[in-house]
């Protein structure tokens, strides 16, 4: 017995110092609880180690050490999760500013943004990605579409398939599809990059409706494009000739809508594989009945030119006077959006997080928070709607062997909170430091660049 007993001492210290053999570290996060994103637990207590771009190890607090002298970071027992997306980001195009763009990739970054999808191309973008992927740019790691599809773009279809191999050539990620195409261009182009093997997403042509959109494989449905649309199509009318033009995405057909038919249609969206960024954020800002100039009160809102507030400002209001308008209205469209999210999310079909920035009361970065909790209100759990900005990102990018999660092999892209975003999603703002391909932004030199920006607006 008491040779076995021995035996096992043994054997629990020889575990305790192989825990505590050394890794090679640039940086340790101490003092962290890790919410990996790969399942709704908390690893409490934890110590992270980084080496270059990379997570190396993650241990208990009081096990594992670093070779050399590693940059120390405190975690102040905050809580520490895979970097978020922004799945609908605007980058500013080459012939602005280049101050201005380099403020809003920032901005991004600055609120735990580690990848955001350019959703409006610009030969500039290319050298933006490339620049930021070397770490010779502030910024977030970038996914761009190239120049948009639309009905201006090209003359016919042939040129339509040449503008496929063309942004494919060049390099771009994927496809801007707008909404002006002509169903025989839309056709072309998707067959074009069907066999290219490059994805094309946005929104959903008139022409071609979400029934042809999930056959003809289109990659993500942008803002919930022609969901709307699908549901009232039963009364043998889309309601195109009755469209006012300014009111978004089928908001003039709420009352149509067959809301039996949404489980139908969420399914459908799942078999056919289909993404969607549903841009919540952005439909209850432009259409919701907040004033705007309430809205422009926010805190965010000095960090963007005041020119740019004050046409979001007339924007709303354009909308809003529209004879077409009524916050009833408005509040049945914006319900009917949340219980579409809600059934896409139930039904399997895949959910990525973005809120288009920079756009109508949406200032980069800070509008993903707020579209985190425009999901929960939809229905999701904190710990679901996080996911569509981490783990479902990953996915839909087919990089999960990278990134998504907080696991060791990893990029070390990370967000330090000060709360728990899985007990209250309003904790996802809580930002005390971002960790960007191994690079640590600590809390106050956001504060300080945040700052500058803003006196430069003043």
């Amino acid at each position: 017995m008491t040779r076995n007993i021995l035996l096992l001492l043994l054997a629990g210290w020889f575990i305790g110092c192989a825990s505590q053999e050394a890794v090679e570290a640039d940086k340790v996060i101490e003092n962290v609880h890790v919410i990996s994103m790969d399942g709704d637990d908390i690893q409490r207590d934890r110590t992270v180690f980084i080496k270059g771009d990379r997570i190396v190890r993650i241990a208990e607090a009081d096990q594992g050490a670093a070779d050399g002298d590693p940059e120390r970071i405190d975690g102040g027992g905050g809580y520490l999760m895979p970097g978020l997306s922004e799945m609908h980001a605007h980058i500013p195009s080459g012939d602005a500013d280049r101050a201005y763009i380099e403020e809003v990739l920032f901005l991004y970054l600055a609120n735990g943004i580690t990848t955001i999808r350019g959703m409006l191309g610009d030969p500039l973008h290319l050298e933006l990605r490339e620049q930021a992927a070397q770490n010779e740019l502030v910024s977030p790691h970038i996914y761009t579409s190239g120049p948009g599809f639309n009905g201006g773009s090209f003359e016919n279809p042939d040129q339509a398939r040449q503008q496929v191999r063309d942004q494919q050539e060049a390099g771009y990620n994927f496809l801007k599809i707008f909404s002006d195409l002509s169903l025989e261009e839309y056709n072309a182009i998707a067959d074009e990059a069907n066999d290219a093997g490059i994805e094309f997403s946005g929104h959903i042509p008139s022409s071609a409706g979400l029934e042809r959109a999930l056959e003809a494989g289109q990659t993500t449905i942008d803002h919930l494009d022609k969901y709307v649309d699908a549901l009232a199509a039963d009364d043998g009318s889309t309601g195109e000739e009755e469209d006012p033009g300014v009111i978004y995405f089928g908001m003039h057909l709420t009352d149509r809508a067959d809301r039996d038919n949404i489980t139908d249609i969420a399914r459908q969206t799942a078999d056919a594989g289909a993404w969607n960024v549903p841009t919540q954020a952005l439909l209850e800002h432009v259409v919701g009945t907040d004033a705007p100039e309430e809205l422009a009160q926010r805190p965010e809102f000095q960090y963007m030119p005041s020119n740019t507030v004050e046409q979001w400002i007339e924007s709303k209001e354009s909308i809003t006077g529209n004879e077409a308008y009524s916050e009833e209205l408005a509040q049945d469209y914006l319900q009917l959006r949340r219980d579409i999210i809600k059934a896409l999310h139930e039904e399997g079909a895949g959910l990525l997080l973005g809120s288009d920035a920079p756009q109508i009361f949406n200032v980069p970065g800070f509008s993903v928070h707020h579209e985190l909790r425009y999901i929960v209100e939809a229905g999701l759990t904190p710990y679901e709607a996080l996911r569509t900005g981490t783990y479902n990102t990953a996915r839909y990018l087919d990089d999960l062997q990278n990134s998504g999660t907080i696991e060791e092999g990893k990029i070390a892209d990370m967000i330090l909170l000060e709360e728990n975003p899985l007990e209250d999603i309003s904790n996802s703002d809580s930002i005390a430091g971002v960790m960007y391909r191994g690079n640590w932004l600590p809390g106050d030199e956001i504060e300080t660049r945040l700052n500058a920006i803003a006196e430069k607006h003043e």
